[in-house]
């Protein structure tokens, strides 16, 4: 039983339609998507998706699906994923702040971070060339992770891509929330095309983790606003989860056009 159906039958039935527009396809040899919501994107073409209700949202407190998550699969706790952040135009800065502590750990070019399943982490975007002076405080939260072959984890990185769109959104004060999931193969595109290219628009009031079920497996959620952190009075649990993280370089191995590090039923 999935995350999901165990907490609908443990909450009361609410009966919603979730209209989307939809531009995805196949990330490297990774069946990756992105879906996400904020104040100012609209949908611009409508899909119904089944008839069921989703107690978590974008809208639920950050970290709460990472827990709930591990609750329900407890094998996959603490499990470690990587992931790659990428910028608009590859410029700008990225640090992970280091168990939930105000430690930066700066990632490097061609580096990934490795995130632990369950725990919910803060990091830092800064040193953007179009917005001089700007940092921008982004959390993530990992509620699963990819199954690539033996030893090559570091191919298969979850990519987290922000456009240009979405942090002048978040300069604006704005949230943008972002779930990023392993597709399904009868609901994915079969076109690749980079992380940017492969997202969901949805109104604001619309269940983005509900829209990515439905087509796959939820892996993360993003969250980018304009919130920052008063370094005088830290707020409890700003910077995160006191989880690991680690920095090892991107592998970038000879993959096979066909080649997926998994595929769903």
């Amino acid at each position: 039983m999935s995350l999901l159906d165990l907490l609908a039958r443990l909450t009361p039935s609410v009966v919603r339609t979730w209209p989307v527009s939809l531009q995805q396809g196949v990330a490297g040899a990774a069946l990756l998507a992105t879906c996400f919501a904020s104040s100012e994107v609209s949908a611009q073409s409508a899909r119904t998706s089944q008839r069921r209700h989703q107690p978590l949202s974008q809208h639920s407190a950050p970290g709460l699906a990472a827990r709930w998550a591990t609750v329900v699969n407890p094998k996959a706790a603490h499990k470690p994923q990587p992931i790659r952040v990428d910028l608009p135009d590859g410029m700008g800065q990225v640090s992970f702040y280091n168990g939930g502590t105000p430690e930066e750990l700066p990632i490097p070019e061609q580096s990934l971070a490795v995130l632990h399943v369950g725990s919910l982490y803060r990091f830092k975007i800064s040193e953007m060339p179009e917005h001089p002076g700007v940092e921008l405080y982004p959390t993530i939260e990992l509620i699963d992770k990819l199954h690539p072959p033996c030893g090559r984890e570091n191919e298969f990185p979850v990519p987290v891509a922000f456009t240009p769109e979405e942090i002048a959104e978040a300069v604006k004060g704005r949230l943008v929330t972002k779930v990023i999931y392993v597709e399904r193969p009868d609901h994915a595109v079969p076109a690749r095309g980079n992380a940017r290219e492969r997202a969901y628009l949805a109104e604001p009031n619309e269940n983005v983790l509900e829209l990515a079920h439905r087509d796959g497996r939820p892996v993360a959620i993003v969250r980018l606003g304009g919130r920052t952190p008063d370094l005088a009075r830290p707020e409890p649990g700003f910077f995160g989860d006191p989880a690991p993280i680690a920095v090892v370089p991107e592998v970038i191995g000879s993959r096979q056009g066909t080649e997926t590090p998994e595929v769903l039923p």
